[in-house]
């Protein structure tokens, strides 16, 4: 079933492909509705022939330009995306539903109209319904377009991409934590020794993108030591089992996914900082903007033990994760490169590590607590202004000082 969602999420002509079949079976419907009950709508109703091709030929002329403006919008939004964002950020254009929905119904719109002038024969002296739906379909096509202008106006700013990986990160977080509150998963800290006889190898060059728990045999017992979201290569041993056909529920592919990777959610977040400060684009609000999303994230994900995630009823299935200090470093290590020369990202790199602390586990909290100094440590104090140096000062007090809050207060 993960396997399946995954792949769900980046077949992106799915649905194209589906409204242009309905496109198509509309046809066949509009056209026996035209051929057995025309002649029961009122004869002022009826349209030539000649008059039904004209209207179909000018709504096929019409949407197939659409279509064309609708699919050269498209490119110059994945041009921005790569270019302004980041690469990695494709996907949450590519695969945003609205968008698939809206470049369906022009698909499926084109594919009435052109299929309905091929059975516009002499044969069918009047139209009534092919006339009407034609109309009908115009009027819905003009609506998708007003709608997919709004949606490329509020995609193309990238406080609303921001907006969607933080939602993206919060419904990760929030599956993670039901599952271990209901008690299907559970994570413990205890090391674990395997001997199983069977090597779990991957099947293919890729990132792991998902695990399907739910496809292990109960009776089996599995233990993989890459964390989702790793780079393996074509026959790396990955971990073991006590069976063989154990491949199938471990998703190999040539990108990384945010199904399970939490890690993924905030390294898109990372790169759209570090695209920001570059030279080129300079822009350090939505860099500080950024920041503070991945340092909301990680508050929430700071509740979290470490340890190796177990699944199954007897607890018979072990996956690695990464560590809280792991997740931090790789996270943090490029932008507080990057970003040491801006006082105002340094600044929000530590209000965002304040952050993580309100609700962490005592052991996160600790960490937390040793890596502020690392943000800071390429920082050179003494030549800095008085004014730079005090609110610098300031801020790094305030993360050192954070204190933890409980979430009921």
């Amino acid at each position: 079933m993960k396997k399946l969602k995954v792949l769900s999420r980046e077949i992106n002509w799915w649905w194209p492909l589906l409204y242009g079949l309905i496109g198509i079976g509309l046809t066949g419907i509009v056209t026996w509705l035209d051929v057995y009950i025309s002649d029961w709508f009122p004869k002022e109703w009826q349209t030539t022939l000649g008059l039904a091709q004209t209207i179909h030929s000018s709504v096929f002329t019409g949407l197939l330009a659409m279509m064309t403006f609708t699919f050269s919008t498209i490119l110059v939004v994945l041009t921005t995306y790569s270019s302004q964002f980041s690469p990695r950020t494709l996907p949450n254009f590519i695969e945003n539903r609205q968008v698939q929905h809206i470049f369906g119904i022009f698909i499926g719109a084109v594919s009435y109209s052109m299929t309905m002038l091929f059975f516009l024969r002499p044969a069918l002296k009047t139209s009534v319904v092919a006339s009407t739906v034609a109309v009908l379909v115009v009027l819905i096509s003009i609506v998708a377009f007003v709608a997919f202008i709004h949606i490329v106006s509020q995609s193309i700013r990238v406080t609303t991409l921001l907006d969607r990986l933080h939602e993206e990160g919060n419904e990760l977080l929030k599956r993670q934590v039901e599952h271990l509150e209901s008690g299907e998963q559970k994570i413990t800290e205890r090391k674990m020794t395997t001997n199983y006889p069977h090597l779990i190898q991957a099947t293919r060059t890729g990132y792991i993108q998902a695990v399907d728990y739910d496809a292990f045999d109960q009776k089996d017992r599995v233990y993989i030591d890459r964390t989702v979201g790793s780079f393996v290569t074509e026959g790396e041993a990955i971990g073991r089992a006590t069976c063989r056909d154990i491949n199938e529920s471990i998703l190999i592919g040539p990108t990384k996914s945010s199904e399970q990777d939490f890690a993924f959610v905030l390294e898109k977040l990372s790169e759209v900082a570090l695209r920001a400060i570059s030279p080129g684009i300079n822009d350090p609000n939505t860099a500080r903007h950024a920041v503070r999303i991945i340092g909301d994230l990680m508050r929430q994900y700071a509740v979290i033990p470490d340890g190796v995630l177990v699944v199954g009823k007897d607890q018979q299935h072990i996956v690695v994760r990464e560590t809280y200090q792991q997740l931090l470093y790789t996270t943090f290590y490029q932008l507080r490169h990057y970003g040491a020369e801006d006082i105002s990202v340094l600044a929000t790199m530590l209000e965002s590590l304040g952050t993580m602390k309100r609700q962490a586990l005592p052991a996160h909290y600790e960490t937390i607590q040793r890596f502020i100094p690392y943000i800071y440590s390429e920082v050179h104090f003494e030549t800095m202004n008085d004014w730079d140096r005090d609110f610098l000062q300031n801020q790094i007090h305030r993360a050192l000082n954070e204190t933890f809050v409980s979430p009921s207060t």
